[in-house]
């Protein structure tokens, strides 16, 4: 029978070990690293680094930008029962919270990982409401409101996985699932400044949501409100939230700023810099 200090050395997992300190190694100083930086950072061999990565990337944890590699979204399904009970929800809250004691309506945070919106943030209004997302849901991003605000200002690439054909499922008889008018309505978003659903995602939601962005104008995520059909339409929430929204939604950069691990993990690393994120 093998000893304790045996049994132990025996049921550690080297490479499992590497791999988590490839993702620890990331952070706001060092949001991109080459495959010989990661190596030079974690003190393992190039090659070690380099299955990591390639690992990571495969799992979707890690994405590259010419030589160098980040971190993406996808990070966050390692906090998420962490990220439930402490900072990020406690920061954000309080300028969620002012939102929907102006609107009535709750209000969201989320992020895009890959296809979907996650949510790392929300506050639900005090009455019944058809959908009470919490921290870690997720839904489409082309049926939501969150979702439609953050591809409205996300590359290319980003857009073209998320409408994928073969993805956009008829959810309800409102959803809209034809790429080509999707990215119509995107490009209205832009333009506004502001998304909008209605009855898309499920019968009795009708949302609006404005893009956090960063330094470059990129989408790094979005706020929104939402609430019932039977309190009130989608024109009237995309005139009167609007103001409402890009305020909380200002009040959030700000604290992503001055809270870095905040930024690091919304953002996923994706090299912001001081400037951070930048209101609209």
């Amino acid at each position: 029978m093998p000893q304790a200090g045996q049994s132990k050395q025996t049921d550690f997992v080297a490479s499992l070990a590497k791999g988590l300190e490839v993702l620890q190694c990331f952070n706001r100083d060092r949001p991109e690293l080459t495959l010989s930086e990661v190596a030079e950072v974690t003190r393992i061999t190039p090659a070690a680094a380099r299955r990591s990565l390639l690992t990571l990337q495969e799992l979707g944890f890690v994405t590259t930008n010419g030589r160098r590699f980040l971190l993406t979204p996808r990070v966050l399904r390692l906090s998420e029962a962490f990220l439930s009970s402490v900072s990020m929800q406690e920061v954000m809250q309080q300028f969620l919270q002012i939102a929907v004691d102006a609107t009535g309506d709750s209000s969201s945070v989320a992020v895009l990982d890959g296809k979907e919106i996650v949510y790392v943030a929300s506050v639900s209004a005090r009455r019944s409401y058809q959908l009470t997302p919490t921290i870690g849901t997720r839904y489409p991003a082309y049926c939501t409101s969150l979702g439609r605000a953050i591809l409205a200002h996300s590359p290319a690439g980003v857009v073209d996985r998320a409408l994928d054909p073969e993805s956009l499922v008829t959810l309800t008889e409102h959803t809209e699932t034809d790429p080509a008018r999707i990215r119509e309505k995107l490009a209205e978003a832009r333009q506004t400044g502001i998304a909008g659903i209605q009855d898309e995602l499920a019968y009795g939601v009708v949302s609006v949501a404005v893009p956090i962005l960063d330094r470059h104008g990129a989408a790094i995520g979005a706020v929104n409100c939402s609430t019932s059909p039977l309190r009130t339409t989608l024109p009237a929430m995309l005139e009167s939230r609007a103001p409402i929204l890009r305020d909380a939604r200002d009040q959030i950069s700000l604290a992503l700023v001055q809270h870095p691990v905040l930024l690091h993990s919304v953002t996923g690393a994706r090299g912001l810099g001081h400037e951070g994120v930048a209101p609209e």
